[in-house]
């Protein structure tokens, strides 16, 4: 998996800050400035922050919805506020010209959906679920069910 980013500075934000931004979410993202289309853009492989701020928030279902709306081919993108990634905070953008660009990309033998399955697991109220146990316990349901 490789994770691509990029950033446009608008001319009322500050570089340094924008950076400052990306890395909060990041923060092993190697990143290079684009003077000429002012922009930051970059590449990890590290989304350990990501799924952690995920977690502490508590929006693992709400970021599996745009993770899975967003994919297209062999990689899903979507958008972060800058602003809360500012402060350590993560919001999915719908504001395309603003937010923080984020591509997840499946590499060769890489699965996208199994990355976005580890990166936002289903939850259960609250707690994340297994999903092959559940689907083999709904089935084992529908059996038992049936045999009734």
């Amino acid at each position: 998996m490789i994770v691509k980013i990029k950033a446009k500075v608008k001319p009322t934000e500050d570089k340094g800050k924008v950076k400052r931004a990306i890395l909060k979410i990041f923060p092993k993202a190697e990143l290079e400035f684009n003077e000429e289309y002012n922009y930051w853009e970059g590449e990890t492989k590290n989304v350990d922050r990501f799924k952690e701020l995920l977690r502490s928030q508590a929006i693992l279902d709400a970021a599996r919805v745009v993770l899975e709306k967003g994919i297209v081919g062999d990689y899903t993108k979507f958008f972060i506020n800058k602003q809360a990634a500012y402060v350590g905070s993560l919001n999915f953008d719908r504001d395309v010209h603003g937010g923080i660009e984020v591509k997840i990309i499946a590499e060769e033998n890489e699965d996208l959906m199994k990355i976005i399955k580890d990166i936002a697991p289903r939850t259960k109220n609250g707690v994340i679920i297994n999903e092959d146990e559940e689907m083999e316990e709904n089935e084992e349901e529908t059996k038992e069910e049936a045999n009734n």
